[in-house]
């Protein structure tokens, strides 16, 4: 069910309808037209799709002088929520006055759920974010209605995603995911990022950023308001960003488009689509291992100058870059069928191309492709140094389609399904070097590739991952007792299959997964007025296995196997929450006490391998993780101040010992076990806190974040692990009065790091034991030092901005 469906529907909703559709929209709780200074009855968070009920709750919609903003609990890092769940947002009133190179991910970091690391303080690499102990692999991305993550390994890439200016609202759902929502990589929970609207009146936003490490950026939105009386309004933007790492040689730069188009109707139908494009290329840091750490700390970095062809000019920075370009669109429709009875359709298109680059050092005569060894492919007088970069194509298409009934005055029934079709092809091409430049002659390894003796291109990686994925799903949203009983209760049945397809000799060609996951879930609130309400939820969510986790790989310059795929189960967890709500006058808080058991633990092992940077899915077993989330802030106080914390306690256990392999007293290597049961889960801090205070005249603005985040192991055996530490952001700005076609322009701060400290501020790569050790039957299992992020030192960041 596509456009065309939406379109024709929609056109055969005749206006004589429209009087009587608008009566009963209002009916049901929709509030419609809404000006400055009005009452509207806010509608109740509806269980996945299904039609929003009316709430008791008041919500005053006004205007604030300069920005229509400055209302929001907590400086706009609380938000009121009735759903029966634990859900943390933050709000277009906190973004505005973050720097406006942050991405989806930074904005989530005064979240009490979320440890969110930073590659770079301009958010123009990926970083990585755990929530409650689970990775960002585990935990489902969705932008408008359409899924982000990597469908290989459940991966995101949140430089990748939009401009902050275009960033409306981020949700995290900790433990979580929707009825309807479309991932596949959400045993952990699920994030909704949503880009802002067209605005109804004509005009736009510029603004020019610089700071530190020749930081600069310019960004410009249009808006087309409402087109005549057709109903339609659109906006598109463009963003150019530009930085020089803050250690090490290199940069990183990115232009970045939107477009946002939606058509509205007179009886509440809508339509539109929602584009994405971005193009980067990033040099690459190179995270330094534990043993790098204590001995060169911050200066592990690659080289800034070429050395020459061995091991040491394998490290040039120019060899290790990360570019990659996509776009990602949606086309989300809603149809008002009747009052009773309405549609949902988003189809949905992904398309991404791109590597991270690494290189090494190759003799002609110990070249192997697969277990065949090669003659004739590189030059004939000994060493060559080459690009590896490990390259992908990936492009996704999709369509979730919802049916939405009213069934009586107690019962809201959904119903839907989920297809997807992605074709993900993951390959290593062997690439040409200009031996005594270092120059490589192509970073995107799609030209400048050694040939073999049959001519086609050296890949010493060649794979084709097929997914498909098809999801039913029905749920029914109850309400009782003058709707002071509010009953949430769903079922989905997730199909996935992957089939993997290996070009690479001396390797299993073709490997299937199939997996059918029954998900249940369940959600019970009780308002008891209209400042307290309690809630309780259970829930059922997975997570595929990494599909390079099906592909037997072999080393380029032994031709022996040095990865041996195979088909694992699926992650699947079980998570209960109850929870308490208060929203006052004043204040607004909320707790929620959570326990999860996990079956299946995928855990992600990031790797270099041949200097370029890989992941791989490693089945940890069983894991148990209880803890509590607190969230506190208020509306504006007196002096327009808004104070906002945040507190969580998290007990991650692994339920399991992890099979190893070690060597016995007689030299013999063999299957033995870590003794890893009971240990503390990595990524996992006991305790993490978070202050903020915003201040907002309507003029003068000014806010402060501190994080505290504590201990955190980056090894399964505890046996290695990140010191505690605080991280600090303040910003602050004036807007002024509006001076000819420049509406209300802005000039803004945002200082990060402000005691320059250094130390490790997240895991890169865990491993399951730092250092040998001996295994529950006698073996000597060898260890591995995990790597690192380094927190970026003091940033500054100025930003002139004026609306038109």
């Amino acid at each position: 069910m596509t456009s065309l469906l939406a379109c024709s529907l929609l056109s055969g909703i005749g206006t004589n309808d429209a009087l009587a559709r608008t009566l009963g929209n209002t009916a049901t709780g929709k509030a419609k037209n809404l000006h400055p200074g009005k009452l509207a009855t806010k509608t109740t968070p509806p269980m996945d799709g299904v039609a929003p009920v009316s709430a008791p709750e008041v919500i005053h919609v006004s205007s604030s002088h300069a920005t229509g903003q400055r209302e929001q609990p907590g400086g706009g890092l609380l938000r009121v929520e009735t759903a029966p769940k634990a859900i943390q947002t933050v709000s277009r009133d906190f973004i505005s006055k973050q720097s406006p190179t942050t991405n989806v991910e930074q904005v989530l970091k005064m979240m009490p759920s979320a440890n969110v690391n930073d590659q770079d303080p301009f958010g123009l690499q990926s970083g990585s974010m755990s929530v409650r102990g689970l990775n960002q692999t585990e935990i489902g991305w969705t932008l408008d209605g359409m899924p982000m993550n990597d469908i290989g390994g459940g991966a995101f890439y949140a430089n990748e995603v939009l401009e902050a200016e275009d960033l409306e609202s981020v949700s995290l759902q900790p433990g979580s995911v929707n009825l309807d929502s479309p991932v596949i990589s959400a045993a952990g929970g699920l994030v909704s990022a949503t880009m802002s609207n067209p605005t109804h009146k004509r005009g736009g936003l510029f603004d020019a950023t610089f700071g530190s490490f020749g930081m600069k950026r310019e960004f410009i939105r249009y808006n087309s308001g409402d087109i005549g009386n057709t109903g339609v309004r659109a906006m598109f933007s463009f963003g150019h960003t530009y930085a020089d790492h803050w250690r090490g040689p290199g940069h990183d730069e990115k232009f970045h488009y939107d477009l946002k188009v939606r058509k509205d109707f007179s009886n509440g139908s809508n339509t539109g689509i929602t584009i994405s494009y971005n193009d980067q290329i990033n040099d690459s840091y190179l995270n330094p291992n534990y043993t790098q750490y204590n001995t060169t700390g911050y200066d592990t970095n690659y080289l800034s100058n070429y050395t020459g062809v061995n091991s040491q000019g394998a490290q040039y920075y120019k060899l290790h870059a990360n570019p990659f370009r996509n776009i990602i669109a949606s086309a989300p429709t809603h149809i008002e069928v009747t009052p009773r009875f309405s549609i949902d359709d988003t189809a949905y298109f992904w398309f991404g191309q791109g590597n991270g680059t690494g290189a090494s050092v190759l003799n002609a005569n110990q070249t192997y492709y697969g277990d065949q060894k090669l003659s004739g492919v590189l030059p004939s007088d000994g060493s060559t140094l080459v690009l590896t970069p490990s390259n992908q194509e990936q492009i996704r298409s999709g369509n979730t389609l919802k049916f939405n009934y009213r069934l009586g005055s107690h019962h809201h029934i959904t119903a839907g399904y989920w297809y997807e079709y992605a074709n993900l092809e993951q390959f290593s091409p062997v690439g040409m070097v200009n031996q005594a430049t270092g120059q490589p002659s192509n970073i995107w390894g799609t030209s400048g590739v050694y040939k073999m003796p049959n001519g086609q291109n050296y890949d010493y990686r060649n794979f084709l991952n097929l997914s498909q994925v098809n999801m039913l799903f029905v749920g029914d949203s109850m309400d009782y007792f003058n709707k002071r009983l509010h009953i949430d209760v769903g079922f989905k049945e997730a199909m996935v299959t992957r089939r993997v397809y290996n070009d690479i000799p001396g390797t299993t060609y073709n490997r299937n997964l199939h997996s059918a996951e029954p998900l249940p879930q369940l959600g019970i609130s009780w308002q008891f007025n209209k400042q307290h309400q309690i809630y309780i939820m259970g829930a059922t969510n997975f997570k595929m296995p990494s599909n390079t986790s099906l592909v037997d790989q072999r080393n380029n310059t032994t031709g022996a196997i040095s990865q041996m795929g195979g088909a694992s189960n699926p992650e699947y967890s079980i998570s209960e929450e109850i929870g308490y709500r208060y929203n006052g006058p004043l204040i607004i808080g909320s707790i929620s006490f959570f326990n999860y058991n996990f079956t299946n633990r995928q855990l992600t092992v990031d790797y270099y391998l041949n200097g370029a940077s890989y992941s791989q899915s490693v089945n940890a077993g069983g894991q148990t993780s209880r803890g509590v989330d607190i969230q506190i802030g208020t509306r504006p106080l007196k002096y327009h101040l808004r104070p906002y914390a945040s507190f969580e306690y998290l007990d991650a256990r692994i339920d399991n010992n992890l099979r190893a392999v070690g060597t016995y007293a007689n030299g013999v290597q063999g299957t033995d076990y870590l003794a890893t049961k009971g240990k503390t889960q990595v990524e996992s801090p006991k305790v993490q806190a978070a202050l903020g205070l915003d201040y907002d005249d309507g003029h003068f603005f000014a806010g402060a974040q501190i994080k505290y985040v504590g201990k955190q192991y980056s090894t399964m055996m505890n046996d290695n692990s990140i010191p505690q530490f605080i991280t600090d952001n303040i910003n602050f700005g004036y807007r002024f009065r509006t001076i000819g076609f420049m509406q209300t322009p802005k000039i803004q701060v945002n200082l990060s790091n402000l005691t320059n400290a250094r130390f490790r501020s997240g895991v890169y790569t865990m491993q399951t034991n730092a250092n040998a050790t001996t295994g529950v039957n006698g073996s000597t299992i060898k260890g591995s030092s995990p790597a690192y992020y380094l927190q970026a030192p003091f940033t500054g960041v100025v930003t002139i901005s004026t609306n038109f």
